[in-house]
């Protein structure tokens, strides 16, 4: 049988793919309490493997808990071109309960954001079975859930200020690797205004710099990052 060449492109290509599927897996790794068996561990690993494609934005035949979304997003279903992205933000074991003395399910909570960009996503959890790595029941869906944000989504925050904020792209010219540091802080838009509205996701960052040699440390740098209407606001001083 004759074998075909494989070039150096597909072989990088899938070596960018394989590291790409580690680093999720290393990720959702991450997610996982510390308090639970390596059983356990496993079994909700298998999980999140088989949730990472959502066919539907609303899963079929959810419970809605707070608000229902409207009726259009309802039947909104992944595309090749626009598939339905979906972010691990929470999982939450359950607390023993009388005659049970090891825990045997956890809650797991996703966010979708909205495929139409500038409108608010919903929030996904289900619970699942730790023995087996099963969901118990229905999943619930959320509207108005102030769910923690996830790495995905803080990644894609800070290159979006790297991208779109001058002041920041200032801090960092010039300056070796790790002498731009931020911190962040998730907000929770209670009333609409002209750049955010509830249910948006944002985050607030602050930026901040070592001193170029011979030059005093630049005043740090508050950057707003509105992932749902796609929007990054500096903050004046």
């Amino acid at each position: 049988m004759a074998h075909q060449a494989i070039g150096p492109g597909r072989l990088l290509a899938a070596g960018v793919l394989l590291v790409a599927l580690q680093a999720v897996r290393a990720a959702d790794e991450r997610m996982l309490p510390a308090s639970l068996s390596k059983e356990q561990r496993g079994h909700l690993l298998e999980f999140l493997k088989g949730q990472e494609n959502p066919s539907r934005y609303v899963p079929r035949g959810a419970k809605v808990v707070d608000t229902p979304p409207p009726a259009a997003d309802a039947e909104i279903t992944a595309t090749k071109e626009r598939p339905i992205k979906q972010y691990t933000v929470q999982v939450t074991p359950h607390r023993p309960v009388p005659g049970e003395e090891k825990v045997n399910k956890a809650d797991v909570y996703f966010y979708r954001p909205n495929p139409e960009k500038g409108k608010q996503g919903i929030t996904v959890k289900y619970t699942v079975d730790l023995t087996t790595g099963k969901p118990v029941g229905e999943a619930e869906v959320l509207t108005k859930a102030h769910t923690p944000v996830s790495r995905e989504e803080l990644a894609e925050a800070v290159a979006a200020v790297k991208e779109k904020s001058e002041v920041v792209k200032r801090l960092y010219e010039g300056r070796k690797p790790g002498a731009v540091r931020w911190e962040y802080l998730q907000m929770k838009i209670n009333r609409k205004s002209e750049q955010f509205e509830p249910g948006d996701r944002v985050l607030r960052f602050v930026f901040t710099a070592d001193p170029v040699e011979g030059e005093r440390a630049p005043a740090p740098v508050a950057v707003r990052v509105n992932l749902t209407k796609d929007l990054v606001i500096t903050e004046s001083r």
